[in-house]
Formats: C-alpha cells, sequence, structure tokens
C-alpha cells in the first residue's frame, strides 16, 4: 500500500498519521500485530481504504481467538452482558457508596425501590451489592429473591417453599386464597427461628409484572399479597424491588408502591462518574491478580463517553479479552484483537437480530431505524424516541433487544446503548444507505403524526396533495405503526370530504350556469318577441 501510495518516508507519514515513524514502520515490519489505531492512521496516510484494511485486521486477529465464554475458566472477572452474581461480589466495584446508602436504608424501611435505566446496574447492585453485603453481615435475615415472570405467584410460592418448606402447590393455593398468605407463612417460617430473625424479600425486574404477568388480576394479587408482607404491624419482611424507570408510572395504581418510588424514597442508580468507571474496569481484573494496560483503560473510557448502559457491553468486551492468550497484564492490543466493545456490540446485534422469526426481524429492523437520527450529511447518530412511537406488536423484540443491552430504557424513552452500533454492524449500515429517500419521508410521517396527536387530530396538520400521496406510498414499502396508519385514514378521509365537497360545488355551480344558460335564452327570445311584435305595430296599413 505505502509503495502505491508512492512510497513516501516514514517521516512524511508520521506527519500525516500522527504516529511516531518507528511505530509506523514497526507496523509493517511484520513481527507482531499493530494495534487498529495504528493500522487505520497508516491506512489513511497512504489514502488506502480503511474498510478493506480494518476487515483485513480483524480477520488477522480472529486467528488467535479462543473458545466460546461457556468453555472458558467460570473465574473470569467480567459477567459479560449477565449481572454481577452474589457469588461475585470479589469483582463487583464502583458502586461502593450505593451499596451502603441502600443498605442503610433497608434497615430503616419495609419497603424500598432501586430504579434506574436498562444497563445501569441494577441486579448487578441488588446481588453483588445489598445480598451479599448482608449475608456478610451475619444479620439474622433470610433472604429471598426471585423475578416476576408470567406467574409471579406461582413464582413466589416456589421459592418461598424452597427456604421454608412444605409443599409450593399448597403455598400457591394460600397466596391465590388470602392477600396474608405470604405475611402468615413468612410469621410462621421466623417463629422457629430467632425473635428478631427477618426475611428480605428482593423482586428484581418488577417491570415483568406489567411486561410478562398473563393477567391483571394475578399482577394485582402479586402486589397485594407483597404490600401486605410488609404493612401488618407485626410484619417481619423487609421488601426491596428493584425496576425500571421507565415503568416507575405504572406502579401509580398501586398508591403504597408509588410512595415508595416518589424521589427521595427510593435509590436510583443513575449514571457512574468517570472515577467509578474506572473502578468498575480495572478493579475486576486486579482483584484477579492482573493488570490493566494504562492505552487499554485509555481506550474503554473514551469509547464509553456518552454512551447509556454501556457498562455490560465493556464487561463483554473485557470478557473476551481475558479469554484471549494473556500474561500478568491485560494490553490494548488483545482488547482490539478480540473486537473491542464496538465490534462485542456489534456482534451482539447480529447474533440477536438472527435468533429472532422473520416478523420478528421486520419489527427489529423498524426499532433500529426508528432510533437512528438520520444525518444530512451521512453521519447517523442515536434518536431517543418515547416508547409510544414504537409499535405495541414489537414489544417482545423490544424486550429482548433490552436484556441484550443493545437498547437501554429510561423514564425519559429509548435509545442505542452506543452510537457505535450505527458505524459498526454492517446490516443497520446496509439498511440506512438503501431506500433513504423513503426513511426521510417515514421520519416526517412519524413526526407530523405526533404534531397532529397533540393538536387533538386537529385536521390542520394532515398531509395533502403530492404529501399525501407519497405517504401512501410509503406505507406500502415499510411498517407504520397504528398511531401513523390513523394518520394517514385521517388524511385520505379529509381529501375524500374535500374532494367530494369540491364535486357538489361544481354539480351546483353546473346547475346554476345552466339555470343561467337558459333564462339568458329566455330573455333573448323575450326580447326578440316583444321588438318583433312593437314593429308589427307601428308598421303602415295598407
Amino acid at each position: 500500500m505505502r509503495e502505491k501510495a508512492g512510497s513516501p518516508p516514514y517521516r512524511e507519514l508520521s506527519k500525516r498519521a500522527h504516529y511516531a515513524a518507528s511505530t509506523l514502520s514497526d507496523a509493517a515490519g511484520g513481527r507482531k500485530l499493530p494495534t487498529l489505531a495504528v493500522t487505520l492512521a497508516y491506512v489513511r496516510a497512504c489514502e488506502g481504504d480503511l474498510a478493506e484494511w480494518e476487515e483485513r485486521w480483524y480477520g488477522t486477529a480472529a486467528t488467535n481467538r479462543t473458545p466460546e465464554p461457556e468453555k472458558i475458566d467460570e473465574e473470569i472477572p467480567y459477567p459479560g452482558l449477565d449481572a454481577f452474581g452474589e457469588h461475585q461480589a470479589g469483582y463487583f466495584f464502583g458502586r461502593e457508596r450505593l451499596v451502603e446508602e441502600l443498605s442503610r436504608q433497608v434497615t430503616e424501611r419495609r419497603l424500598l425501590a432501586v430504579s434506574g435505566a436498562s444497563g445501569s446496574g441494577k441486579s448487578s447492585l441488588l446481588e453483588a451489592g445489598l445480598i451479599a453485603g448482608v449475608r456478610r453481615s451475619g444479620r439474622d435475615r433470610t433472604i429471598l429473591r426471585l423475578t416476576p415472570g408470567p406467574h409471579p405467584l406461582r413464582e413466589s410460592a416456589i421459592q418461598l417453599a424452597a427456604v421454608s418448606g412444605g409443599s409450593a402447590v399448597r403455598l400457591h393455593g394460600e397466596l391465590k386464597a388470602d392477600p396474608a398468605g405470604l405475611h402468615l407463612r413468612v410469621r410462621q417460617f421466623l417463629a422457629r427461628r430467632d425473635a428478631d430473625a427477618e426475611l428480605l424479600l428482593v423482586v428484581d425486574q418488577f417491570e415483568e409484572v406489567f411486561t410478562r404477568c398473563r393477567t391483571v388480576e394475578e399482577r394485582d394479587a402479586f402486589v397485594a399479597v407483597l404490600l401486605h408482607a410488609v404493612q401488618e404491624p407485626d410484619s417481619r419482611t423487609r421488601l426491596v424491588v428493584g425496576v425500571r424507570s421507565d415503568f416507575i408510572g405504572h406502579c401509580g395504581r398501586y398508591p403504597a408502591l408509588a410512595a415508595a418510588l416518589r424521589p427521595g424514597n427510593r435509590v436510583d442508580t443513575g449514571p457512574m462518574t468517570a472515577e467509578q468507571l474506572r473502578s468498575a474496569i480495572m478493579r475486576p481484573a486486579i482483584a484477579a491478580g492482573h493488570q490493566l494496560e494504562g492505552a487499554l483503560v485509555a481506550t474503554i473510557m473514551a469509547e464509553t463517553a456518552g454512551g447509556h448502559g454501556v457498562l455490560p457491553l465493556v464487561s463483554q468486551a473485557m470478557r473476551r479479552t481475558w479469554q484471549r492468550p494473556h500474561g500478568a497484564t491485560l494490553t490494548l492490543a488483545a482488547y482490539q484483537a478480540a473486537g473491542g466493545m464496538t465490534r462485542a456490540l456489534a456482534d451482539t446485534a447480529e447474533e440477536v437480530f438472527g435468533e429472532l422469526d422473520e416478523l420478528g426481524r421486520q419489527q427489529a429492523r423498524d426499532v433500529f431505524l426508528r432510533l437512528t437520527a438520520l444525518g444530512t450529511d451521512g453521519h447517523d447518530t442515536r434518536r431517543r424516541v418515547p416508547a409510544h412511537e414504537l409499535d405495541p406488536a414489537a414489544a417482545p423484540v423490544l424486550a429482548r433487544l433490552i436484556d441484550a443491552r443493545l437498547v437501554t430504557a429510561g423514564a425519559d424513552g429509548l435509545e442505542f446503548a452506543h452510537d457505535a452500533l450505527i458505524r459498526e454492524w454492517p446490516r443497520l449500515r446496509s439498511w440506512l444507505s438503501t431506500g433513504r429517500g423513503a426513511l426521510y419521508l417515514h421520519r416526517r410521517l412519524t413526526e407530523a403524526t405526533g404534531v397532529w396527536e397533540r393538536a387533538n387530530r386537529d385536521p390542520a396538520p394532515l398531509y395533502r396533495g403530492s404529501q399525501l400521496d407519497e405517504a401512501i406510498a410509503l406505507a406500502g414499502w415499510t411498517r407504520l405503526t397504528l398511531r401513523e396508519h390513523r394518520f394517514l385514514d385521517a388524511s385520505i378521509q379529509a381529501r375524500d370530504e374535500e374532494t367530494a365537497r369540491a364535486n357538489r360545488s361544481a354539480w351546483r355551480l353546473r346547475r346554476l350556469a345552466a339555470a343561467m344558460v337558459v333564462m339568458s335564452g329566455l330573455a333573448a327570445a323575450s326580447v326578440a318577441l316583444a321588438v318583433r311584435e312593437r314593429r308589427q305595430a307601428l308598421a303602415p296599413c295598407w
């Protein structure tokens, strides 16, 4: 490539690439794999094809890939996309102050909520932070952790029977029959122990009562059982619920639960500070007896800047790096060879997309496109959208994307976990580059729908003329939401009504014109007759 560029001296290349001449010379020497950044800087200085050489770099790095995480030693200090479990508490760093605050509030209240956007570390905080800390403290507390799932009452019965003994089937019947069932069973179980013994009940992913619970009746019964257990004067249960911040509003139908979710009454995970993030990146490796190269830490910190819910992605990239052959220090070269955070994000997106059926893929494509802000110069970025803008039928697919940490959901809407998904995932880049004009039309249709709804469906914002014709053609090219279909239907109806009114007006004008023609003819005939009669009257008699 350098020869094709005219064999410029390395001193000249150094000025163009902003790397030392010796670094560029070593990159071309073939003795070791240069970092991706050096490779691309070299290519850019020689005016080569960046995409082609990036693929070459990854292809070379991939020759030394190691087996999948499932086949590797479980003592890897980075859990990947999963949350830190209780057994991984020794590798959980960056949230120490939050763990202290949560532990303090649990001792003061019987009902406490932990909220935050998806990917902000709520589950890790509850398991590796709170639960592990309670066990270390030696306090006499039985700990019960569960996620609601499609049948929260059944899940509660199974988990409680596992720690208290007895039949889960019988306990399930008790919980269904009486809201006091959980409270009574806990009292009965703890009566055999110390007088100060308590149950710490942790319900993680509480939003599942709204997204996965099969019936409203079971959801209401489950919430009633939980609240009864902590509201009784002789309660021996402390309840902590972990809930995504975008579902806090859904909890408003249960006053006691809503009170626990008010600002000041709950613990919000929130984004990490730079120092907390640095600790979360470095200290797991240190705890496992390894070090991180300074350039690696700096690169990860730069990659995570501006990202939301990126901690699982960093953990996944570091897990991949750990799987590669390494000594006492994990290096930037190993991190890049493993694909880094951006490559891990693209690989995850492709893997999740491949697991969906045909309808799911169409829905996922729509979600990805709607979460992209189209740049006029081709530099597309993330776009935060309210949940109601997405098709409700795509909720299961959206939940899968959130679970995979590709999309983050918070109180202010949904967005990509990182802009890198737009840059690095070839499938999404292909979608954005083809039919771009239609994408712009679709985005304007979405915005017009929002304006129409905010105006209480006033007809003024409705489409007319060629704009409506383009939107109707667009409906045959892409998936529209029910809201957008209603907007189009209203526009079509308004056009048909205007056309009908115009036709009626034209018909009336034609009748009026015909009548005027007839009247004019009659008037002319009358005038002619009158003139004739006058002439006859004035004619001389012979």
